[in-house]
């Protein structure tokens, strides 16, 4: 078969363009360090990076939850402190104003100093994290946990639903609380402080029963608080451990990534020399048929 002067320049063309573009990208490889520039480079390749890149958008995203997790949880867990403690000195107040020595006088300022504990108490129970949502009125942000009084009655107005948190791949974690079985389990603890506050005040007999009624709410409310306390840090040191597996993960994904996207440099140097001299030859070759070609014409 006969190949036209025309035909054998636009082959001549085409590899020149081929080695060119070849040279180009080898070029580019090594400025980059980066051994895939476009899918068509590696398509398995690019699909593997892609999936990878889509996990550790995934994993930079349930670590930012952990941070908003464990900051809430950590506000949870100081107030809840904080009420402990105000229940504990409460129970020593109570247990002072049994002593069958004290007067009304005594009394009355240990009624005074309970007053300002049950004040202190309820401000901590409905106290707002740093986003601004109360954080023991369960899944009802917005709303306080505790009113009253109302006809002497208290009354918790939140829920028990949790608001839960992704912080891996099938793991979540509750983030927020309730007071509900602290100062309304079987009873309204606050009704029954402001009454045995109430009685240090004005009565001027025996107060046993009395110290024994409140002693009960107490010890209630202090198991209750207990519970809050211990399952906050046990939600704390679960957002540890799983922030430290993703970490892993995201280390992994990192090393798979480098591996699939790093340029192996000796090889490109070599392919980068094969182009180039590829090319050379490509152009030699074209410039000896068009030296014949006008041979021809003379």
């Amino acid at each position: 078969m006969r190949v036209s002067t025309g035909q054998l320049q636009q082959l001549m063309m085409d590899g020149f363009q081929r080695g060119s573009v070849n040279f180009s990208n080898i070029s580019q490889q090594m400025a980059t360090g980066k051994k895939i520039l476009k899918p068509s480079d590696d398509a398995l390749g690019t699909v593997q990076l892609m999936a990878l890149k889509k996990e550790q958008a995934n994993i930079e995203q349930y670590n930012s939850n952990i941070s908003n997790a464990r900051r809430q949880l950590g506000s949870a867990e100081t107030y809840i402190s904080s009420m402990s403690d105000t229940l504990l000195k409460l129970r020593d107040l109570t247990l002072e104003a049994g002593n069958g020595a004290y007067g009304l006088s005594e009394r009355q300022a240990l009624a005074a100093e309970m007053q300002s504990l049950k004040d202190a108490l309820m401000d901590t129970a409905n106290a707002k994290g740093s986003n601004g949502k109360y954080l023991f009125s369960g899944s009802e942000v917005e709303t306080a946990p505790i009113s009253g009084p109302v006809a002497g009655a208290y009354s918790y107005d939140g829920d028990n639903l949790p608001r839960q948190i992704s912080v891996s791949s099938g793991v979540q974690v509750t983030s927020n609380f309730d007071v509900q079985d602290v100062f309304f389990n079987g009873g309204d603890f606050f009704q029954d402080l402001d009454d045995f506050i109430n009685t240090l005040n004005t009565q001027t007999g025996s107060v046993g029963n009395d110290v024994t009624n409140m002693l009960t709410s107490l010890d209630t409310s202090i198991t209750g608080n207990l519970k809050l306390l211990t399952e906050v840090g046990g939600r704390i040191n679960s957002l540890d451990k799983v922030e430290l597996t993703n970490n892993d993960i995201e280390l992994y994904g990192q090393t798979l990534q480098l591996e699939l996207e790093s340029l192996d440099y000796g090889q490109a140097s070599m392919q980068l020399t094969q182009a180039e001299l590829a090319l050379q030859a490509t152009q030699q070759v074209y410039i000896k048929v068009n030296q014949l070609n006008l041979f021809d014409q003379l």
